[in-house]
């Protein structure tokens, strides 16, 4: 009875952890639209270049004198993650700012699907008819919002948000090759390709890198609390969750980033928009069910579609 007792804590714990990690997340739409006068290129350069130094502060704390070693014998897998990790962050700002807050996070929702085409291509990994049926249902779900967004005359939105989804389907295949390793260097790297992603961007435009005190203040945020401390809030909940567990309630990121802004600054999605996320949301949560369903059924094997990121 005490283990049991122990275990329900536990995952109490973890409940708690993720549903504030995916809080965390949501904050994304709403801090950048409070930013006054920076370019997404400044945005994306505090941002990545904080969330460095978190991240190397957290590796300096977990493995002090041996951080080159890790450093040093870090996979080439790894690095290649860290540069679709790159791509992803900075598809996502440039996604931000050209398309509503719902677009953005609705797109970047349907990353897992890309993640379970690019699995089956490069790592064999079996796609259940369940699975094929809920990416169909987020085919559509993708259609619908794009034809909307196009028509409105913001199409580039759509196009970094996907950009963004499949950088970090990218990333999450990285993962998958190099099991059971610490994904913080993966996501250190990522850090890294996105500040020099975003220091092109810079000099090209000629932003330089003075921004109004709190658009630097916000922009800090984004990288330290809104991705790095909902990394760490997400990685020690899933400790004691199941995968379906951790896939539910991490849709309160999509979730609540929507509402926030339309709260916050009254920025209301269109109607293909709601009407495609709708769809979307709908097809994690059919895959989440079918993987339980199937995780428990005895000789039954299905590949991890849904991932976790850091957008």
């Amino acid at each position: 009875m005490a283990t049991k007792r122990t275990l329900n804590g536990d995952r109490k714990l973890g409940v708690t952890l993720v549903l504030f990690a995916g809080v965390c997340w949501s904050l994304s739409g709403i801090i950048f639209r409070w930013i006054e006068t920076a370019s997404p290129w400044q945005v994306l350069f505090f941002r990545s270049s904080s969330l460095f130094i978190f991240l190397l502060i957290i590796l300096l704390f977990r493995y002090r004198a041996n951080i080159l070693g890790l450093l040093q014998t870090t996979s080439t897998a790894s690095i290649i993650g860290g540069g679709c990790l790159g791509v992803a962050f900075t598809g996502y700002i440039l996604a931000l700012d050209l398309t509503t807050v719902a677009n953005a996070m609705f797109v970047l929702a349907a990353a897992p699907f890309f993640s379970a085409i690019i699995g089956r291509v490069l790592l064999n990994e079996r796609i259940t008819r369940n699975t094929w049926f809920a990416m169909f249902l987020a085919a559509i779900g993708l259609a619908i919002m794009t034809n909307g967004e196009i028509k409105s005359g913001s199409g580039a939105g759509n196009f970094f948000a996907l950009l963004a989804a499949l950088g970090f389907a990218g990333m999450t295949i990285s993962l998958r090759y190099q099991k059971n390793v610490d994904k913080l260097p993966t996501i250190l790297y990522g850090s890294i390709f996105a500040s020099v992603f975003s220091l092109v961007g810079v000099l090209i435009y000629q932003d330089g890198f003075r921004l109004l005190p709190m658009d630097l203040i916000y922009s800090v945020s984004l990288g330290i609390f809104q991705i790095g401390f909902g990394f760490l809030l997400f990685t020690a909940g899933a400790r004691h969750l199941l995968a379906v567990e951790l896939t539910l309630l991490s849709l309160t990121e999509i979730i609540v980033g929507p509402i926030l802004v339309w709260i916050g600054i009254g920025e209301i999605p269109t109607k293909a928009t709601m009407i495609g996320g709708s769809i979307i949301i709908s097809a994690i949560i059919l895959v989440a069910i079918f993987g339980s369903i199937n995780s428990q059924a005895p000789g039954q094997h299905q590949s991890d579609v849904i991932s976790h990121k850091k957008n």
